[in-house]
């Protein structure tokens, strides 16, 4: 008896079929720009409140950053009449270096639209 099954090429060609499926699904669901963004610097103010703020001052005593990271965000708000909130995927501009940079993320970023 004579064994059944798929050419080994269909497997690979399904496969890499099921990998562009996914990718297209990680672009058209936003996924994508939401990584690239995290990366980025806020462009404008980056804001917390103030109890982040609080948390983020004793995480770089303890971490031993020089940065007083009161200089870095803001705790007000944006303002609606002329800024636009970006969201909270940004980085602050001039961020200390740490080992894990999801804890220093704005909680929304303020860029001024006139």
């Amino acid at each position: 008896m004579k064994g059944q099954g798929l050419p080994i090429s269909t497997i690979i060609i399904a496969a890499l079929g099921i990998l562009v499926l996914v990718v297209l699904g990680a672009i058209f669901s936003g996924q994508i720009g939401q990584f690239t963004r995290a990366s980025k610097p806020c462009p404008g103010r980056c804001v917390v409140d103030e109890s982040k703020l609080q948390d983020l001052r004793l995480a770089a005593h303890n971490d031993r950053i020089n940065v007083d990271p009161g200089l870095v965000y803001q705790t007000n708000s944006c303002n609606r009449e002329f800024e636009t909130d970006l969201g909270s995927a940004y980085t602050p501009q001039n961020m200390p270096k740490v080992s894990d940079p999801a804890s220093w993320r704005c909680q929304s970023c303020c860029i001024i639209t006139g």
